[in-house]
């Protein structure tokens, strides 16, 4: 992602309208300024001003019966199926996402910014996935980890894979353009094991400095031309009808302070996530394992 970004990539990293994104910028609500008639949005000050918010809106909800769950950590879809549900059903509440990485999540936790985390951190020394990285970003900190999903994460190629590309192996190729996600996430975190692990050097692959922070943004990349691969999960690349190799299958975990599987809101999503209505609609995307989905994989002191 870019330093300064324009209307469209906010509304990308947001999740939100172009229309929307104008009329926030107009009336002064988030961090923006025009620059030959166009309005343009500082990433740096856009994320202080998502935490800010996040921190302010927890500080406030946790006072009162809460009608808002802030969520911050890996992007996956999951989270829109689960935002849908707790605002379209009798549950009535708003969930509040920010794809700030996994290990942004685990941070955000630490700072109190969010109610839950979205990880999929994998440990080389273990071999475990997220457990090893909770005595290191919550230490001391009560916490609970339940399992979300596996899901398949790999390299999203063009449809018919006309460069016939085979692996990570393959991004060193002068002509293959690569497209990265973001420094702090779990796909990022994997992929730099994979390349140390067959000796890759990152300076070679063109394309590894340029960031996107969603498994959706790798895939519309690569739809558009603008790359001719990148890591992602395979629901993104199904989605665009877009071609994908297989790599690893990874554990998607929920993280929690312990303290917050009393509130309202953390109760009502990890209701959702039993519900047939979440299981059949990522069923029917594509890529996930829900055989464990809600069950309490750890709970103590980090």
């Amino acid at each position: 992602m870019k330093e300064i970004m324009d209307t469209k990539e906010v509304a990308r990293y947001l999740g939100l309208n172009e229309k929307r994104i104008y009329q926030l910028a107009k009336q002064g609500e988030i961090p923006a300024t025009r620059i030959g008639g166009k309005w343009v949005f500082p990433r740096a000050l856009m994320d202080q001003w998502i935490f800010e918010r996040a921190k302010g809106n927890l500080k406030e909800e946790s006072r009162r019966k809460a009608s808002l769950l802030i969520v911050m950590g890996s992007n996956d879809l999951a989270w829109d199926i689960i935002g849908h549900i707790l605002r379209e059903s009798s549950f009535h509440l708003i969930l509040s996402n920010s794809n700030v990485g996994s290990l942004g999540g685990l941070v955000a936790l630490d700072q109190e910014l969010a109610h839950v985390a979205g990880i999929h951190l994998f440990d080389p020394e273990t071999g475990q996935y997220n457990l090893p990285f909770l005595s290191k970003y919550l230490p001391g900190k009560k916490v609970a980890v339940i399992h979300l999903f596996n899901r398949r994460q790999g390299l999203i190629i063009k449809k018919g894979n006309p460069l016939k590309i085979k692996g990570v192996q393959d991004l060193t190729r002068p002509d293959v353009r690569f497209v990265n996600r973001q420094k702090g996430s779990g796909t990022r975190v994997l992929l730099d094991y994979e390349l140390d692990r067959i000796g890759v050097f990152p300076v070679g692959i063109h394309g590894y400095q340029r960031e996107v922070d969603t498994h959706m943004a790798v895939a519309m990349e690569v739809l558009r031309g603008k790359a001719d691969c990148g890591m992602g999960v395979f629901s993104a690349a199904q989605s665009l009808g877009l071609g994908f190799i297989p790599i690893r299958e990874e554990s998607y975990d929920i993280v929690t302070p312990h303290e917050n599987l009393k509130l309202p809101q953390v109760k009502s999503m990890l209701r959702v996530i039993k519900l047939n209505e979440f299981i059949e609609a990522m069923e029917g995307v594509g890529g996930y394992d829900l055989t464990d989905t809600g069950k309490i994989v750890w709970e103590g002191v980090a």
